[in-house]
């Protein structure tokens, strides 16, 4: 495992990728941005999608366990990541709902940098199969993700809560 260099202050891209190396997830074995295609006519599934729950936190979350669930079983070895979700969403909330939190990575924001920077970051990676964001987002920020999610091959889902 390789640690990039201590710095007098970490970016959260720089933590982010510390964390990542101390857990053990096994480097690619090729570079990620590089095609993961069995055979010439296969497509790669990428893309921005946004959900929009209304109703109680609690109840959104119910509505969203089994989306979460089925996102989780994907085959491979990619994370599913949950970037910025409500603070009811922990370890033990996935263990509760039947998730297991050794295939996923939840990951908050700071000050330093924004939900939305971060989310690109995230999906240009390709280090997660999908990335599910809570986000406010317009036209501009859904083509960035959009973009960021093809050149990390994965997919972004964006939750509206209120």
């Amino acid at each position: 495992m390789q640690y990039r260099a201590p710095q007098q202050s970490l970016t959260q891209a720089d933590l982010f990728h510390n964390a990542l190396m101390a857990s053990g997830y096994p480097a690619p074995r090729r570079a990620v941005t590089k095609p993961r295609l069995a055979a010439a006519n296969t497509t790669i599934e990428s893309g921005y999608s946004e959900m929009a729950l209304s109703g109680q936190p609690e109840q959104c979350l119910q509505w969203l366990a089994p989306v979460l669930r089925d996102l989780a079983n994907t085959p491979g070895d990619r994370w599913l990541t949950l970037l910025n979700p409500p603070q009811l969403v922990s370890h033990a909330w996935l263990r509760a709902t039947g998730l297991d939190p050794q295939r996923i990575l939840i990951v908050r924001s700071n000050g330093r940098m924004q939900g939305q920077q971060l989310c690109q970051e995230l999906l240009s990676l390709g280090c997660s199969h999908t990335v599910v964001s809570w986000l406010a987002t317009n036209t501009d920020a859904c083509a960035r993700l959009q973009q960021a999610a093809q050149q990390g091959q994965c997919k972004s889902l964006n939750i509206r809560m209120p």
